[in-house]
């Protein structure tokens, strides 16, 4: 019996080490970008829909705009992982309910994030090739 209290103890203090290392995660993200670069299946985005894509991360909240149009998705990451991972869960439209597993890093100031459109197998690599969307994000300068 002593032994489940002792398992049980620490089975409790590494997840309260797991969600802080996810909030210390979500706190890195935060802020409003611009969209670089939009890739998916190793092309890139019209010109027309990069003009007016602008991404937001509050918490775990992901807003994307595109010119007035936004989608509204929640985020899991996990930082400790490499590379680190994003699930991105979209709150309303068709896809409402279903999960795009994907992959993230934080390099000099910009954000890449690769992630399938489909519920499939998490990428690998930073690349858009086949299921995969690739965008880099630059944080927005800040309005005085």
């Amino acid at each position: 019996m002593k032994r489940f209290a002792v398992a049980a103890s620490l089975l409790a203090v590494s997840l309260a080490g797991v969600a802080l290392a996810d909030e210390k995660a979500l706190k890195e993200l935060e802020g409003s970008y611009v969209v670089t670069v939009l890739e998916k299946g190793g092309k890139a985005a019209p010109k027309e829909i990069m003009d007016g894509l602008k991404v937001s991360i509050k918490g775990d909240a992901l807003t994307i705009t595109v010119g007035g149009d936004e989608k509204k998705a929640k985020i899991k990451v996990d930082g400790a992982k490499t590379p680190a991972t994003i699930d991105i869960l979209p709150s309303d439209g068709p896809e409402k309910g279903k999960t795009f597993p994907g992959i993230y890093k934080v390099e000099k100031g910009e954000v890449t994030i690769v992630f399938h459109e489909k519920e499939s197998d998490r990428p690998k690599e930073f690349k858009s090739e086949g299921e995969g969307m690739l965008m880099k994000l630059k944080k927005a300068e800040e309005k005085k």
